[in-house]
């Protein structure tokens, strides 16, 4: 390979590396919890029936904790007229409505007069689907589970539905069909997907379910069949109210949208709650109400934050404990939070983990909520599941891993013997774990879990203690069962992690060194990774061990097919780094200094993932550089700090600004003039006309499109032109003619990308692009004006890579993260406002949406890109081969965030830990993608330009 030629073969290897490597925390740390052929463990006698004959099962999708408990009537009016839309004017003053000022009177009532009530703590991701697997199911889906699919749940799983005797599910269509599929006694109605419609009134969503509800109950009346059907036991209705999700992506949490919707919600409960006591009237009908997560403050969810893990929990009705004072509890409040809880089951160290980590919104809840004086009782989603099937004297799911919180039912014989059976359940679970784990395993190689095989005693002792009516010491022998069971399928879950740590490790450090041996003898040939050996004893030898340790342990584990492909990489890197020992032994270092200032860039970058201010601290040092350094252009130089001290104040802004579209058009319109004056700057040939059409347009849409929301006007003419302004100029850089150097093309394809930028912001991000831009260009001018000679290798130093490599690719690689973090957050994408896909599409798509805010994201990972590109070729550097040392460089990132995954602690924690290891991964899957985009969108532009006259 010559030293100009595109290294494809490293670059797809690579690609397949990341992309393979990123999955394998998923078999470490989350696998699949589905285990088919469970046995069900049945609650049921019929010396001791259920307190329930049927459950209600409220689900507001989206409904944040904080905004349902919120001792506050505000907003709450605006549910009136869309009550009356509906012909529901019968709902609109509650019963309870002069108790006090709330948004929610009914269930405040219930709270205070009727039932239990607390905080439900989701799992991560918080996204619809794996919320209601885990209220429904009593398990978390594996977190790659989120990827494959909003509607469709990758494995069959149980759930209370399919145990129930009939059951009755009405709301979106995302959710409702995934439980009804393929169960015959699962009546469901979902309407369609068209009404899912950002730019509506998200409220007839509700509405509907309620008027299903009352058209069951109405024709049951003429209906025998109906009627036997509704009044059998294990009877469950699943009503699910999606208006409260679509406003918050619409209008924010903090809207008055929202928080009405809120408002509307409960006066329907009300409505269906009175409904059916007058349709069944025997008291045997219980309720549940909930959400399947919260709602970030931008009007998204799915991170771990507070904001989506907190969702409200009431309960009510047959077989439900009643409100009980904190007076009467002997407790003290939860570390300080000022609540006295009641969280008796093994499920209290969690949820205790939970509240440790919202000490803000805990003291939020004790200020605005007025409730300290009844005791509350938080659990975690999963433990929903054992609940709703131990009301009802369901089998629990045979998959749940849910902790029954008996303190929400009432004592007795019946809630002792649901607790044991609950820690049967768990108990038989692990134990089928265990037993598909060892006979899988060579028994030299098995490693039990010994703790299982006391439960059988315990067991013992639970039986006698029925005898001696000791249910409190049966609910405490239980939760230790339950201990130990949970245990065990956490040892079985993570029984390969230290052998797959170790093999992803090694991959990690092999690729590493790959890159090395690539960059230090350019141009590097990729078949050299898998040249035959030279016939050497020792290099056969450790192959042959290597290679045949490696297919023992898979054939030991029965492993799947991805654990052979973790192997595969770093038997090759290995086999081929032990072949080049003697080149690498011969390396001369860059010197420790050198390498001690990449460490420290690399560990301020880790923080930077955690703290977005450290990326403006780095803004800085990178502008303050080459004013400490003769070799450059002052003028150059100076302008140079003055873009980095502005670049470094959008780290530093919130990323709760909310909308403002003042910004948005003086933000376009400062862009449109930038990129103007640096053409002209450039050179003399006018601007290309379309460039300031597109732009200039894209503005103009932005204002009418916002406006034609804003008041229900007909979208439909505004989308169209988005989409031709945002897409059009992307597309024509592919067929306008080009200009002569790689500095005018690289300002047209900034230009070209502004208008979709444009189009994609709610407030301050366009102020963002323009100075990114402008920073971009002055660096290929600071580095191209240097005093000193240019040479491409530095020979005379005698290095394979030298310092300057060294600090082009740091620099790159800063500007690449800062791409990301200046307008977002490392939780997830929901740090970026889902809201400016509206311009594109109303109606919930979650792919296209979600394509959006990729593109959003990439947009400028393009941009810099295609800088560096035109900075390295115009330095007379190979691009090809710093772009292997910016892999290498972020690779030690990676190795970095891969140590600091987490399947413990607050789910916020878990959540960032996955997302960072993800999107590190991802970004290096991307960047051979972004260097192929760059070299196609400049292949016939030439290197005659030497610097950008801005003086």
């Amino acid at each position: 390979m010559t030293a100009t030629q595109w290294p494809t073969g490293l670059l797809i290897l690579g690609t397949l590396f990341h992309a393979i490597y990123l999955l394998s925390i998923f078999d470490i740390y989350f696998k699949s919890p589905v285990v088919h052929d469970i046995p069900a463990v049945d609650v049921m006698h019929e010396s001791y029936p259920p307190p329930a004959k049927r459950l209600v099962i409220f689900i507001a999708d989206g409904c944040r904790a904080d905004t349902f408990f919120d001792a506050t009537d505000r907003y709450a009016v605006f549910a009136h007229s869309r009550l009356r839309e509906a012909n529901l004017t019968s709902l609109i003053h509650s019963q309870f409505q002069d108790d006090e000022p709330t948004r929610a009177p009914f269930l405040r009532h219930v709270i205070k007069h009727v039932g239990s009530w607390g905080v439900s703590h989701t799992g991560v991701p918080t996204e619809s689907r794996p919320g209601h697997v885990a209220m429904f199911a009593g398990m978390y889906e594996d977190v790659s589970a989120v990827t494959r699919g909003w509607q469709e749940n990758p494995v069959d799983f149980d759930s209370i539905f399919n145990q129930s005797t009939h059951a009755w599910l009405y709301g979106s269509p995302d959710i409702v069909p995934m439980f009804a599929k393929n169960v015959e006694h699962v009546h469901e109605k979902h309407y369609s997907s068209a009404d899912e419609d950002f730019a509506k009134d998200a409220t007839v969503l509700d509405t509907w379910v309620y008027h299903k509800v009352q058209a069951l109950l109405d024709d049951a009346k003429t209906n025998r069949t109906l009627f036997n059907q509704l009044q059998a036991n294990q009877v469950v209705f699943f009503l699910h109210f999606l208006g409260i999700d679509s406003n918050g992506h619409a209008h924010r949490p903090h809207s008055r949208e929202y928080i009405s919707n809120v408002a509307l919600v409960d006066r329907l409960v009300e409505g269906i709650h009175t409904m059916l006591e007058a349709f069944f009237q025997d008291k045997a009908t219980a309720y549940i109400f909930s959400a399947d997560h919260g709602m970030s403050h931008q009007g998204s969810h799915g991170d771990g934050a507070p904001e989506n893990t907190r969702t409200p929990l009431v309960v009510w009705g047959a077989g439900v404990q009643p409100p009980t004072l904190k007076s009467a509890l002997d407790t003290h409040a939860a570390h300080g939070s000022g609540f006295a809880m009641d969280v008796p089951s093994h499920s209290h160290d969690q949820v205790f983990d939970q509240l440790k980590a919202h000490t803000v919104p805990e003291a939020d809840a004790l200020r605005l909520w007025n409730l300290s004086s009844f005791v509350r009782k938080d659990v975690l989603q999963a433990d929903i599941a054992p609940l709703a099937a131990a009301l009802l004297g369901l089998p629990y799911p045979r998959n749940s891993v849910g902790v029954l919180p008996f303190s929400y039912m009432e004592q007795g014989l019946y809630r002792a013997r649901a607790v044991v059976f609950n820690a049967k359940s768990l108990f038989v679970h692990a134990s089928i774990r265990q037993q598909l784990k060892q006979n899988a395993t060579w028994p030299i190689f098995f490693r039990g879990f010994p703790r299982l095989d006391r439960c059988l005693g315990q067991f013992a002792t639970i039986d006698r203690a029925f005898g001696a009516k000791a249910y409190g010491d049966i609910e405490a022998i239980s939760q230790r069962i339950i201990g130990d069971a949970l245990a065990g399928l956490r040892h079985f879950q993570r029984y390969d992690w230290l052998l797959l740590m170790a093999i992803i490790t090694l991959g990690y450090l092999g690729w590493m060194l790959v890159l090395y041996v690539a960059v230090a003898r350019w141009p590097f040939t990729e078949s050299s990774l898998v040249q035959h050996d030279d016939g050497s004893w020792d290099m056969g030898s450790v192959t042959s061990v290597c290679v045949g340790s490696g297919l023992l342990f898979a054939y030991n584990h029965q492993a799947t097919s991805m654990y052979y492909l973790y192997l595969v990489f770093p038997l090759v890197f290995w086999r081929f780094l032990l072949r080049e020992r003697q080149f690498l032994l011969a390396q001369r270092g860059v010197g420790w200094s050198v390498v001690g200032l990449v460490l420290v860039s690399i560990e301020l970058i880790v923080w930077g993932y955690s703290n977005r201010s450290v990326f403006s601290a780095l803004c800085l040092v990178i502008g303050i550089y080459p004013n400490m350094n003769s070799i450059y252009d002052r003028t150059t130089a100076r302008l140079w700090m003055g873009s980095c001290v502005i670049l470094s104040l959008f780290p530093l802004a919130p990323l709760d600004y909310g909308d403002d579209l003042n910004l948005v058009v003086a933000g376009g319109c400062i862009g449109l003039a930038v990129g103007t004056f640096v053409w002209c700057a450039v050179t003399p040939t006018p601007i290309h006309g379309s460039s300031l059409v597109f732009i200039g347009l894209s503005i103009g849409s932005v204002l009418g499109t916002m406006a034609a929301l804003s008041s229900n006007m007909h979208l439909a003419p505004w989308i169209y032109l988005n989409w031709f302004a945002a897409f059009g100029p992307l597309l024509s850089l592919f067929w306008v003619s080009y200009p002569p150097s790689l500095t005018l093309r690289l300002v047209q394809i900034m230009m070209a990308v502004a208008p979709v930028f444009v189009l994609l912001s709610i407030s301050y991000e366009v102020f963002f692009y323009a100075a990114f831009c402008t920073t971009l260009l002055l660096w290929i001018r600071l580095e191209t004006s240097t005093v000193a000679p240019r040479h491409t290798r530095q020979h005379s130093t005698g290095l394979a890579v030298t310092p300057e490599d060294i600090r082009l690719a740091l620099w790159y690689l800063i500007f690449f993260k800062l791409s990301f973090f200046a307008t977002g957050n490392i939780a997830s994408m929901s740090s970026f406002e889902i809201s400016s896909t509206f311009r594109f599409v109303t109606v919930f798509n979650p792919f296209v949406m979600g394509a959006l805010l990729v593109l959003k994201i990439l947009l400028p990972m393009v941009i810099v890109t295609c800088a560096f590109h035109v900075l390295l070729t115009l330095k007379g550097h190979h691009p090809n081969r710093l772009f292997l040392l910016v892999v290498l460089l972020s690779d030690v990132l990676a190795l970095h965030f891969f140590f600091l995954v987490k399947d413990e602690g607050s789910w916020k924690e878990i959540g960032n830990s996955i997302s960072i290891f993800g999107i590190v991964n991802l970004k290096m899957v991307f960047v051979p993608l972004l260097l192929f985009v760059a070299k196609l969108l400049f292949r016939q532009s030439t290197a005659t330009d030497r610097s950008l006259h801005l003086d």
